[in-house]
C-alpha cells in the first residue's frame, strides 16, 4: 500500500457522480426522484474516489448527520446535498453493501471533531473500478466559513456578486491552461487520481484533477476581509512535485513573494523588511521559518508553542520551543505586537488579493498560470516576466499597507 501520509478523512462533496448509464453494473435501481438519484450518486463517487486515493482498504468520507450542518449548503454543493437525500442515500447504498458507515455518537462533532463516515466496499469498487465520473463545476466559487471554520451560507451583495463576478472571470481564463503531469518515477496515474511522491517526507500525495483547471475562494470568521485565498487541485501537490508540471507542453518554474506576511507586518508598522526575519543566529534558520509562520497565526504566545509542540516531526520540549518564539520576536521586535497576535488571518486577505491581481495582468499578457497563494505556477520562458510583475505588484501593495495599516493592525 502506497503511504498516502496521515488518513484524514475524504469530506462529502457533490462535484462529482457516478454517470447514469452505469448504475445497474453494481445493481443499483432506477428511481423517479432526479434529485435524490444525484445524491446517491454523487455519495457513490465520493466513496470511490476515495478509495482510489488509498488502495486497499480504502480512505474514509465524512459527512454528517445533523440536520443544522446542511443549512444553505446548496449554495456551494446543489440542490441534492440536503440531509434528508444525504441520509437516505447513505441508508440505500449500506443496505445495497455498496458502501459500509461508521455512525458518531451525539456531540462527537464538538468534543473529538469526529463525524459519521463511509467508505466503498470491494463490490462498489470492483463495479466502477475503470469509470470516468462526471464533473459538476463549483455552483459557487465563492466559500464563507465561521470562526469554527464550518462552511456558512451568506446573503448576496454587490460585494459578492463582484468577487464572484471576478472568480468566475479567472476561472475561464484559467480553463484555457492545459496542465500536463508526468509519468514515470515518483508518479501514478489512476483512473481518477494522480499520485505524486513528497520526495522530502517519503509520502505521497494524491490530487483529483478537474477537467480543466478552476479555483475557488475561501473566506472566514464570516467576514469578507479575512482569509480569502484561491484554491485549486495542483495546490495539494507537493513542492517538488509541481516543478515537474507542464503547462501549454512547457517545463515550469514558480517564482514566490518571499517573507511576504512579515513584509506586510513591517509595512504596516511602517518600516522595510531588509534582513531575514527566519535567522535568529541561534536556531535552525527552517525552525525560525516555522515558528514565525505558526505565531503569526496564532492568537497567543503560548497557543503558538502548543502548534509547534502538536507537529509531526517536531521532537522539542517546552522551553526548546518557548526559546525559539522568543528569539524569532527578538529578531523581528519592529512587529513584536503582531507575533502571537491572530495576524496571519489579515495577511492572508492581502496576499489573495495580490494574487487575483497578479491573474489578472497574466490574462492581460496572456501568460498562462497556476496560483499557489504566494506563488505561481508559470512556463519557464515567463520566468523573468512573471517575477517582474509580481515585483511591481509588491510595491504597490506595501506602499498602500504603509498608508492604510489599520487594516492589518487596526
Amino acid at each position: 500500500m502506497l503511504d498516502t501520509g496521515p488518513a484524514r478523512d475524504r469530506a462529502l462533496d457533490f462535484h462529482w457522480r457516478v454517470p447514469e448509464n452505469i448504475l445497474s453494473a453494481a445493481g443499483i435501481p432506477d428511481i423517479a426522484d432526479r434529485k435524490q438519484d444525484l445524491a446517491r450518486r454523487s455519495v457513490l463517487a465520493a466513496a470511490c474516489i476515495a478509495a482510489d486515493i488509498e488502495p486497499g482498504a480504502g480512505r474514509w468520507v465524512s459527512y454528517s448527520r445533523r440536520k443544522a450542518f446542511y443549512a444553505g449548503q446548496s449554495r456551494y454543493q446543489g440542490l441534492p446535498y440536503t440531509y434528508d437525500r444525504v441520509l437516505a442515500a447513505v441508508a440505500e447504498l449500506v443496505e445495497l453493501g455498496l458502501i459500509e458507515e461508521v455512525r458518531a455518537s451525539a456531540g462527537d462533532h464538538l468534543t473529538t471533531g469526529m463525524q459519521s463516515r463511509l467508505r466503498a466496499t470491494p463490490d462498489l469498487v470492483h463495479a466502477y473500478r475503470d469509470s470516468p465520473f462526471e464533473y459538476e463545476t463549483r455552483r459557487s466559487r465563492l466559500i464563507l466559513k465561521d470562526d469554527a471554520g464550518d462552511v456558512i451560507g451568506y446573503d448576496p451583495t454587490r460585494q459578492t456578486r463582484r468577487l464572484e463576478a471576478e472568480l468566475d472571470r479567472i476561472s475561464a481564463y484559467l480553463g484555457q491552461v492545459s496542465v500536463t503531469m508526468p509519468t514515470g518515477d515518483g508518479w501514478e496515474h489512476a483512473t481518477r487520481v494522480v499520485r505524486a511522491r513528497n520526495d522530502k517526507r517519503g509520502t505521497w500525495a494524491c490530487v483529483v484533477p478537474t477537467p480543466s483547471p478552476e479555483v475557488y475562494r475561501v473566506f472566514g470568521r464570516g467576514r469578507w476581509d479575512r482569509h480569502g485565498r484561491l484554491y485549486g487541485w495542483w495546490q495539494s501537490l507537493p513542492k517538488g512535485a509541481r516543478k515537474d508540471l507542464f503547462i501549454n507542453g512547457e517545463v515550469c518554474v514558480e517564482p514566490d513573494f518571499a517573507t511576504l506576511h512579515p513584509r506586510i507586518l513591517y509595512a504596516a508598522r511602517g518600516h522595510a523588511l531588509r534582513h531575514d526575519p527566519y535567522e535568529t543566529g541561534v536556531f535552525p534558520r527552517s525552525e525560525g521559518k516555522l515558528a514565525l509562520n505558526v505565531a503569526l497565526n496564532a492568537r497567543t504566545m503560548n497557543s503558538a508553542a502548543a502548534a509547534l509542540m502538536d507537529k509531526d516531526g517536531w521532537g522539542h520540549g517546552w522551553d526548546y520551543t518557548r526559546g525559539l518564539l522568543k528569539a524569532v520576536v527578538k529578531r523581528n521586535a519592529p512587529i513584536a505586537k503582531d507575533i502571537g497576535a491572530d495576524r496571519g488571518i489579515r495577511c492572508m486577505a492581502v496576499d489573495a488579493a495580490m494574487a487575483v491581481d497578479v491573474l489578472k495582468a497574466c490574462e492581460k499578457a496572456s501568460v498562462p498560470c497556476l496560483p499557489v497563494h504566494d506563488s505561481f505556477i508559470v512556463p519557464a520562458s515567463k520566468g523573468a516576466w512573471m517575477e517582474a510583475k509580481m515585483d511591481e505588484i509588491l510595491v504597490g501593495v506595501l506602499g498602500a499597507v504603509t498608508r492604510s495599516p489599520a487594516t492589518i493592525i487596526g
